[in-house]
């Protein structure tokens, strides 16, 4: 008897080939206005990062152009022939994750952290500031910091969890929605989320370390659910269990 491999697919990139499908088809022509997110959301039966995240998709392999502030429309050059890419893993998946895992690690970190590793994430902050301070959202510099407090666990397997989380798993989708959400109270979000953790790590407070880590990752989250044109202006602060509030 024959049988097929079952393709296993992450949802937004199910959602992705099926509007490819429609602009292969010519019910979307080049540059037709896609729904709002919240609408094909609703009309798609999921939820709003799985729309966003296959909007990314779709914009890295060419077949949508994202526009900050006004929506996403057909590419005029889509590639109808072409195929959609792999564009790596969700960055709402890798964030779920690293909630659980950073936090431990930061609160492992609380309990083992020498005066040498205070002083590497000082180094990391400050340099994450001065980058800041230049409307910069440095990963090199945030990698050093979350890196840093891995390393001050004393446990290797940690650090190199942290490499992978922080390495391939990060993917284009993380990155071009941090390109496309970056605005100033943003990164100053950012500095006093890091701020907090490195506080509660020097104080050996493990509890509190993984309450400030955890918030800091639902921050992002929340950022990232942003509209592109978003200024901030409202902030949106997201606690470890995952409520959001404004104030």
């Amino acid at each position: 008897m024959p049988f097929q491999a079952v393709a296993s697919q992450r949802l937004f990139q199910q959602v992705a080939e099926q509007i490819v499908g429609l602009i292969r088809s010519g019910e979307l022509p080049p540059g037709t206005r896609l729904p709002a997110e919240r609408d094909l959301a609703r009309k798609l039966g999921v939820s709003r990062p799985v729309v966003r995240e296959a909007m990314i998709a779709l914009e890295i392999s060419g077949f949508v152009e994202v526009k900050t502030g006004t929506g996403s429309y057909v590419s005029d050059g889509s590639p109808r022939a072409g195929e959609l890419g792999d564009a790596g893993p969700s960055a709402f998946d890798l964030l779920a994750a690293r909630r659980v895992i950073e936090g431990e690690i930061a609160a492992t970190a609380a309990e083992m952290a020498r005066p040498a590793d205070i002083e590497r994430l000082d180094q990391a902050l400050a340099w994450y500031r001065q980058e800041s301070l230049k409307g910069e959202d440095s990963f090199e510099a945030d990698r050093a910091f979350h890196l840093g407090i891995a390393e001050a666990t004393g446990n290797p397997v940690l650090t190199r969890t942290m490499e992978l989380l922080w390495g391939d798993m990060r993917g284009r989708i993380f990155d071009r929605l941090g390109e496309l959400t970056k605005n100033s109270t943003k990164l100053r979000t950012n500095m006093a989320d890091h701020q907090a953790i490195r506080d509660a790590i020097t104080a050996g407070d493990g509890p509190g370390a993984r309450q400030a880590m955890q918030a800091h990752i639902a921050n992002v989250e929340t950022y990232f659910l942003m509209d592109a044109a978003e200024d901030g202006t409202t902030t949106h602060t997201r606690n470890a269990t995952g409520g959001t509030t404004r104030r």
